[in-house]
């Protein structure tokens, strides 16, 4: 009995960091919290858009900002923190990447882009957290049949 807890413990930990790939968000560009909200078109009406976010533990995030990337390194509790310096004032192409997932939006700068009637009049809604669906259907689907197989074992 030990033994197939054993196996499959170790089979999870082999799939656990692509499983968790979903946590992958944004939290905050600067003051504005965007709670894991997934939009095309964020405003912001400094010129100094720190980001911050979620994903995997000690993982890579790519950021780019108009086709210039970096990169930042999540903390062991899956934070990470970007800070592009000052940006001209209009609109941005930001692409977030890490493990597989891509968040992608605009982002316009300056007190005097922001069309605050249009942000007033919208509804807010909350999308799904990006993520990669396959791998966490294959630990699963790996966990039933290793299930079973122990069950014909015991038997």
């Amino acid at each position: 009995m030990y033994k197939k807890l054993f196996c499959f413990l170790i089979i999870f930990s082999l799939f656990t960091k692509m499983a968790f790939a979903g946590g992958f968000n944004l939290k905050s560009i600067g003051q504005v919290n965007t709670s894991g909200q997934q939009i095309s078109h964020w405003w912001y009406s400094g010129l100094t858009p720190v980001m911050t976010g979620e994903a995997i533990a000690s993982s890579v995030v790519t950021i780019s900002i108009d086709g210039t990337a970096a990169t930042v390194t999540t903390d062991g509790s899956g934070n990470w923190t970007y800070n592009p310096g000052t940006l001209a004032d209009g609109d941005h192409a930001i692409i977030l990447t890490s493990d597989g997932s891509t968040i992608t939006f605009t982002l316009t700068l300056g007190a005097e882009n922001v069309d605050y009637t249009a942000i007033g009049s919208g509804s807010a809604e909350t999308l799904p957290t990006a993520g990669v669906f396959f791998p966490t259907v294959t630990l699963i689907s790996i966990g039933g049949v290793l299930f079973l197989v122990a069950r014909k074992l015991v038997h």
